[in-house]
């Protein structure tokens, strides 16, 4: 990406419609052209897969877009792991809010 774009978790989404975002969480399930994820806020949010990514691990950050129906349209998945602390990450998410002036 070319410039910075700010983390969300699931209750975030509908302040970032049509912008794009980072959103990591858990894969609760994969199927066709649709993943589910539980966020960082442990909120689900349902990603339209862009069918070139290769979801590997329990744990993803997702580049996105954020539709209007307020679920995430996937430009880019990098695989975290299959150990994350969704709790830390959402400090980060928090503080990025609070700070927006150093993540966005």
């Amino acid at each position: 990406m070319d410039k910075p774009t700010p983390r969300i978790n699931s209750t975030l989404r509908e302040k970032y419609v049509g912008k794009t975002v980072r959103i990591s969480g858990k894969i609760v399930s994969l199927s066709g052209n649709t993943a589910v994820l539980t966020s960082t806020d442990n909120g689900q949010v349902l990603v339209h897969l862009n069918g070139e990514s290769q979801w590997g691990t329990d744990f993803v950050e997702v580049i996105g877009q954020v539709e209007p129906d307020f679920t995430i349209r996937e430009f880019k998945t990098s695989n975290l792991g299959n150990e994350f602390d969704l709790g830390l990450a959402n400090k980060v998410v928090e503080f990025g809010q609070k700070c927006p002036e150093i993540f966005e």
